[in-house]
């Protein structure tokens, strides 16, 4: 499985290179900077993740992940003109994501935390390549407004497919893993739009600076948290 994970990835951020070439053809230098910066540090982001899934170190990254994550959420707070008592709240809200994110880490099995992670990594990349080259129609403008409809459904009728190679090893039929990937898929969707939603309240654009091209731990691990604690709480 993980063998055939890696050459999937692999196929796939070529096809990711050949797009942002595409699109920096008639591009500043430095938004054309920025695209390939953003491409290699996703690619030692998903290494970094894919072996600590090997490894089994899934639940010591998921509570690193976890500490930044709250760090990040009331740096956010300061900006924002919201009361204290809104922010217990988010506050206990994304504890109680994490303690499921991180039982999920520990409970689920190597092959299921590596074909959520796959999951999420396809979905979010595909979203984000076919609504830039497809995408017209905004799918939730006033709180992302980079997501769009072609975006999508493009993602999904990729996923979709992708899966299919993989249900041998997940010990589902094919109908069980096409499903457990789109549950994935709309369970990253909603992370990442409930994270978009924070972020617009406080007023920022993005949760830090730590990874470049991407913004903060949130940024980048708010869909895989949000998919791995709703899988936890509903599958497991």
């Amino acid at each position: 499985m993980y063998v055939l994970i890696a050459n999937i990835l692999l196929l796939f951020f070529g096809i990711g290179a050949l797009v942002t070439g595409y699109l920096n053809r008639n591009s500043p230098i430095a938004q054309a900077r920025e695209r390939w910066l953003k491409l290699g540090f996703y690619f030692l982001i998903l290494t970094l993740v894919f072996l600590s899934i090997y490894t089994d170190y899934i639940s010591l990254l998921a509570i690193c992940i976890g500490i930044v994550g709250l760090y990040e959420i009331g740096k956010a707070h300061l900006s924002s003109a919201r009361s204290l008592l809104f922010f217990c709240s988010v506050v206990v809200l994304y504890l109680a994501l994490i303690a499921a994110f991180i039982n999920f880490g520990h409970r689920a099995s190597t092959e299921k935390v590596c074909f959520i992670y796959f999951t999420v990594v396809v979905f979010d990349g595909f979203s984000q390549l076919c609504g830039q080259l497809f995408g017209k129609r905004k799918l939730i403008p006033s709180i992302s407004p980079n997501k769009t409809i072609a975006g999508l459904v493009g993602a999904l009728v990729i996923v979709s497919s992708t899966s299919l190679f993989l249900f041998p090893s997940m010990e589902l039929s094919d109908m069980q893993t096409l499903m457990t990937s789109l549950f994935i898929c709309f369970s990253a969707l909603l992370g990442d739009l409930l994270a978009s939603w924070y972020k617009r309240i406080c007023r920022i654009k993005d949760y830090g600076t730590l990874i470049p091209g991407h913004g903060g731990i949130l940024d980048r691990f708010d869909s895989f948290i949000f998919s791995g604690a709703m899988y936890g709480l509903i599958c497991l």
